[in-house]
């Protein structure tokens, strides 16, 4: 009797599933593949980026050309950007099914949907490739917002860099010196200095001699590696032509409709 009822729905769950994978949206291969594909495009990208902060880096704090200190930066980025690409592409934009309900009811698939080129948001391939300048957008500012992530000042990243700049420079932290000294000295020591070298120069380094000033020295540090940056990375992937450099819609588009 068991094995009869079994035989009975037996029918019914060939259906459903061959149901649910005509329909399934981008899950799986096709996620796993799809993430690690861009991760793989923008290494070039990426690497632009931190050559050009360790050419900064390096003019900032007069750092020798080998202290490579973004490397740190690199380390940490690629322990975040697979879970985080992934996350903002799936499901965060794109997610579900493409079937829409009819007038009596009953759902169906548009026109396009799942593939080749589906014009509802949802989790299809065809959906991603129809609506590839929003990925591609997603994939931009994702990288974007890892930046700002890792170079927050009470991140382990930056900090590590902080210490590589640090350990990279012949220059010694400047001693504490009573308020009423410090004020006195700066009035007069500015006097006599051109503006740029004074405290919260560009170097990063108090003009007191032989040392830093700590104070100084982390926030022009924070500058290159935040609003650097950003500002790099538009100029990296072109913002003033849609992000030409980090598209490669027509890579993108083939690859993506590898998949069911």
């Amino acid at each position: 009797m068991r094995l009869f009822s079994s035989l009975v729905f037996l029918p019914t769950f060939i259906a459903v599933a061959f149901f649910s994978l005509s329909t399934s949206a981008c899950e799986g291969d096709c996620i796993t593949n799809t993430t690690n594909e861009f991760i793989r495009l923008y290494a070039t990208p990426l690497k632009t980026l931190l050559d050009h902060t360790d050419i900064d880096l390096a003019s900032r704090f007069n750092l020798p050309s080998s202290s490579k200190c973004v490397s740190y930066l690199q380390d940490a980025y690629a322990k975040i950007a697979y879970a985080y690409l992934e996350n903002a592409i799936f499901p965060s934009y794109f997610h579900g099914k493409c079937q829409q309900r009819t007038a009596n009811g009953t759902l169906v698939n548009p026109p396009g949907c799942p593939n080749p080129d589906c014009p509802v948001v949802c989790g299809t391939p065809g959906s991603m490739v129809h609506h590839y300048d929003a990925l591609r957008n997603i994939t931009v500012n994702s990288h974007e917002g890892m930046f700002a992530l890792l170079t927050k000042q009470d991140s382990g990243s930056f900090q590590d860099v902080k210490t590589c700049v640090l350990g990279a420079t012949t220059l010694k932290k400047c001693p504490q010196e009573p308020a009423r000294t410090t004020r006195s000295f700066s009035r007069s020591f500015a006097a006599h200095f051109p503006r740029s070298l004074v405290g919260g120069s560009s170097s990063g380094f108090s003009p007191r001699g032989n040392c830093y000033d700590d104070t100084n020295f982390e926030k022009n540090l924070y500058d290159v590696l935040q609003a650097g940056m950003v500002q790099m990375w538009a100029d990296v992937c072109d913002a003033k032509k849609d992000y030409a450099k980090c598209s490669w819609e027509k890579e993108m588009k083939a690859f993506i409709l590898q998949f069911p």
